[in-house]
């Protein structure tokens, strides 16, 4: 879950600004919260009731509507008269036309949006690429709660994610195969992997699936967020290798109360994993580490690279803070997975 400093910060820093704001994230991890949140913000300063709009995809009066016209018309016929009006919405790329509603409703100075969508409908609706460098970005991460979801609860927010991020969007039919590669990947967290030994590894009997099936099958479990390609950082080299790389989950509570404790070494693969997700919500990339220096993980912060390391108890320790001294770094958001913030 974001932090509600971070989302007071993010939310001073895009105010006013004349663009759509949109919050992202994994299915369930807080997004409507954070949406009603800002909404109460605004009220709270004093905006009259009347000059904010809420659409939640999930109503049934927006579920019959078929066109973006008649959401237009519906949003239309709601806005008020005077002053500036705030319009909310839950799920915007669920919308009919969502890239024509939302770009028309920001066409206007005086309307600001602020909207939420999962990772993965915002990507296959192209609200991202409409809005290119013309949108403001937060992504939630998710957070583990003091109480782990039960097993029945677990199993269903998977199989939700699964079915509707996975599978749907990218047609997959052999649905035991992508269920074999998420369970692989959740026994061996942390380890560098190649293409070829996963496919070894969850070939059915008497077929060898190819490296590129391999490929894309992991390429549907990135882009619905369930876990995060980590590149690697050669420290000796100072140069970030695309070889070798390492899967982490976003949420590795929910990996756990799913699939249960690794069959080995499950202590120290989430430890590794949780270090990951504090590192990636505090800094602009994450890598692990290879080569003569012993770190687990180097961060970047505005140039600034800080090693990490897993101590005996599994706490995460500081070892070297440093500059790059000027050489350049390939940019490994494209193969590494979203930024934070944009």
């Amino acid at each position: 879950m974001a932090k509600p400093n971070d989302i007071i910060q993010w939310f001073g820093a895009v105010r006013g600004q004349p663009v759509p704001k949109f919050i992202t994230g994994l299915r369930g991890t807080g997004k409507t919260g954070i949406l009603l949140w800002l909404r109460d913000r605004i009220l709270s300063e004093g905006v009259p009731a009347e000059n904010t709009i809420l659409l939640d995809s999930d109503d049934p009066v927006l579920r019959r509507m078929m066109t973006h016209e008649q959401v237009l018309d519906h949003v239309f016929g709601r806005l008020p008269s005077d002053g500036p009006t705030y319009i909310f919405i839950r799920e915007a790329a669920a919308l009919p036309g969502a890239e024509v509603v939302i770009g028309t409703l920001a066409a206007s100075q005086r309307r600001e949006i602020f909207a939420t969508s999962s990772s993965r409908r915002l990507l296959d609706c192209g609200l991202a690429g409409y809005f290119s460098t013309r949108l403001a970005h937060y992504e939630v991460l998710p957070g583990e709660s003091d109480v782990p979801p039960t097993p029945d609860l677990a199993r269903a927010r998977w199989n939700e994610i699964f079915l509707n991020d996975v599978l749907a969007p990218n047609r997959i039919l052999e649905v035991s195969i992508a269920g074999r590669i998420a369970g692989w990947l959740s026994d061996h967290i942390g380890e560098p992997l190649s293409l070829r030994s996963i496919a070894a590894a969850v070939s059915p009997a008497r077929r060898i699936l190819s490296p590129h099936t391999v490929e894309s099958y992991l390429a549907s479990l990135e882009d619905a967020h369930l876990v995060e390609k980590v590149l690697r950082w050669d420290t000796d080299e100072e140069w970030v290798q695309k070889t070798g790389y390492r899967y982490f989950f976003t949420d590795p509570g929910l990996r756990l109360a799913h699939f249960g404790p690794a069959p080995d070494n499950e202590a120290r693969r989430m430890a590794l994993n949780r270090a990951w997700l504090h590192l990636r919500r505090a800094a602009d990339e994450v890598f692990t580490t290879s080569g003569s220096q012993k770190s687990d993980f180097i961060s970047r912060t505005e140039h600034a690279y800080t090693r990490w390391k897993l101590n005996e108890k599994g706490v995460l320790e500081r070892l070297k803070a440093g500059n790059t001294g000027g050489k350049p770094v390939p940019a490994a958001k494209a193969d590494g997975g979203p930024e934070k913030r944009r």
